[in-house]
């Protein structure tokens, strides 16, 4: 295994139909995580991946008409993956990142008491070494079926470029 896309739903599900209107529960999904091996030669490996995943969306869950993802600061490259696979941008917010021990958790970690797993059990009990941080999301839609584009509540801008510091 050299990679894995996850795809789901939102943390809040509910609130697609104020980001799409008229989006319902099966009809968009979020790529929440991808990770790939440095072992992979092949070029822009992360592009075909996103690419080969969406075509096997499109067979197999006809109902989807949209695909978002968020691609974070920290990563260096504002989502330039997206922007080569013509994915849409629409805008950026600032969101709180905990790190820890080289690790970099999203706040939901720190504040969803509920959730059991070790390292989000680790980061809360070590929470006053951790160095909290305030970094931008990009925010990335592609639709599937375009038809549906001019449902969109939010304002499409140009992408950000990663060599261009901003604001």
């Amino acid at each position: 295994l050299l990679g894995s896309l996850q795809y789901g739903f939102m943390m809040n599900p509910a609130s697609a139909k104020n980001i799409v209107k008229g989006t319902g529960i099966y009809e968009y999904l979020e790529l929440n995580r991808m990770w790939l091996d440095d072992k992979i030669k092949t070029k822009y490996p992360e592009s075909q991946a996103i690419s080969y995943s969406i075509k096997y969306i499109k067979k197999k869950f006809p109902k989807v008409k949209w695909i978002q993802s968020f691609a974070d600061e920290r990563c260096g490259g504002f989502g330039i993956v997206y922007q080569a696979c013509s994915f849409d941008y629409f805008g950026d917010h600032n969101s709180e990142f905990y790190e820890l021990d080289g690790v970099t958790y999203h706040k939901i970690a720190m504040s969803n008491l509920k959730d059991t797993r070790a390292a989000f059990t680790h980061l809360r009990k070590n929470k006053e070494r951790a160095i909290k941080k305030s970094l931008r999301q990009f925010r990335y839609i592609k639709f599937i079926d375009k038809r549906v584009k001019k449902n969109c509540l939010l304002k499409q801008q140009p992408y950000p470029k990663h060599y261009e510091r901003t604001n």
